[in-house]
């Protein structure tokens, strides 16, 4: 169970990017805050352990997705990943990813939505982007910062497909006779493998676990 010990006014504000979070159920949420904001930290009534409750909820979200979503690094500085979040926290992860990589710009897609942040404080006004599809969006921030960025990195250590690192990892570390699903998901949890587009590892859960087959070699994985 994930529980945040935060003030009010933050579980107020994390409570709002909630998929049942409304302009009605946010405006009680204030009003709240501003009368008995003790009820919130404290969840002594219904309605400040409602606020609690999708506090916590979108920010354990943030913190799984920003944790575990593969990102795809361009010399420019960039780094991409795609999720698909339960609630409305695209921008909460991209931001969150932002501190984390500090020295890079940091785009997020989801299915419907993306954002793009960065954490760097040596750029000049940061604007905002905009594209008809991924690979402009992914353009136009990869010529901003050649453009703003004077750090880089060479070309040459970037694979054009990373998950083949992936690939040979799991075929290398995998051994049948030590399949514990147990510890997979204590490493890897089952809401991480739905929303945090980690696409081998769940088609590897699915087929070595899930399947049963008889054999559990990643021959079949990766054929």
């Amino acid at each position: 169970m994930f529980v945040c010990n935060l003030s009010a006014e933050e579980y107020v504000q994390a409570a709002s990017y909630h998929k049942d979070s409304n302009e009605n159920s946010i405006e009680k949420a204030e009003l709240l805050l501003k009368s008995k904001s003790f009820e919130i930290t404290t969840g002594c009534s219904d309605l400040g352990k409602l606020i609690k409750k999708r506090g916590n909820a979108v920010l354990r979200e943030v913190h799984l997705l920003s944790a575990y979503m593969r990102l795809k690094p361009y010399s420019e500085m960039v780094l991409v990943g795609e999720c698909n979040p339960e609630h409305d926290t695209c921008y909460l992860i991209t931001k969150s990813l932002a501190r984390r990589f500090d020295k890079f710009i940091v785009i997020v897609f989801t299915e419907s939505i993306f954002s793009v942040a960065t954490n760097r404080r040596d750029l000049p006004t940061f604007p905002q982007f905009s594209g008809s599809s991924k690979d402009e969006v992914i353009i136009n921030v990869r010529e901003y910062a050649k453009e703003t960025i004077r750090d880089s990195f060479s070309e040459d250590i970037f694979l054009e497909d990373g998950d083949f690192l992936w690939e040979n990892y799991y075929e290398t570390q995998f051994l049948e006779q030590r399949l514990n699903v147990k510890l997979f998901h204590k490493f890897i949890p089952k809401y991480t493998l739905k929303k945090a587009n980690m696409k081998l590892e769940k088609e590897f859960y699915e087929k070595v676990v899930e399947q049963r087959k008889e054999k559990h070699t990643l021959d079949f994985f990766f054929d």
